[in-house]
């Protein structure tokens, strides 16, 4: 039985620190990503991050070097040392945390985004990547959207993206840690 392997987006920077390389995540050169890998690491982080605002947890640190990913872009988001606790019944006040969060998605997204080969998934499935980006990037925090609004609208475009041969959404990291 083998287990899966793990990768860390990123790489560590060859040089001393910039203001590049300490505000956004460093990629190897050349670094590219199919539509259904992009759309299936952001619906499981989106999705990480919407389990955790639903308990009342900003994780705080929702960049690219935070989350590893598999081949066939199964990810997980770790590191939670920035993370806090709100309580959720703070409405207007949690829900502004939550749209805080969203503005680090949509960097998380661009990186991606600009990493993306888009003739390798639906048509439209980068347009509707880009879309989701622009309302993640509103300069209100309170015009973004929430991730579990976003959830949805990335399991559709993950849907879509298996029925041409990617992996669906279905697919967990248990499995893929199980293969022979």
């Amino acid at each position: 039985m083998q287990s899966a392997r793990w990768l860390r987006f990123g790489s560590a920077p060859t040089g001393p620190p910039s203001l590049e390389s300490c505000t956004r995540d460093v990629y190897a050169p050349g670094a590219s990503f199919d539509i259904a890998t992009v759309t299936r690491i952001a619906y499981d982080v989106a999705s990480a991050a919407c389990h955790l605002h639903q308990q009342g947890i900003l994780h705080g640190d929702l960049y690219a070097h935070n989350i590893l990913h598999d081949e066939r872009g199964h990810a997980l988001l770790g590191d939670f040392g920035a993370a806090s606790f709100y309580p959720p019944t703070w409405e207007q006040r949690a829900t502004g945390i939550q749209q805080i969060e969203v503005r680090a998605f949509d960097c998380l997204l661009e990186e991606l985004i600009e990493r993306c080969d888009e003739s390798t998934g639906p048509q439209g499935g980068l347009t509707t990547l880009t879309q989701l980006k622009a309302h993640c990037l509103s300069d209100g925090p309170e015009s973004r959207p929430l991730f579990e609004a976003m959830v949805p609208v990335l399991g559709e475009l993950a849907a879509s993206c298996a029925t041409q041969g990617h992996p669906s959404i279905e697919t967990a990291p248990a499995e893929l840690a199980q293969r022979d």
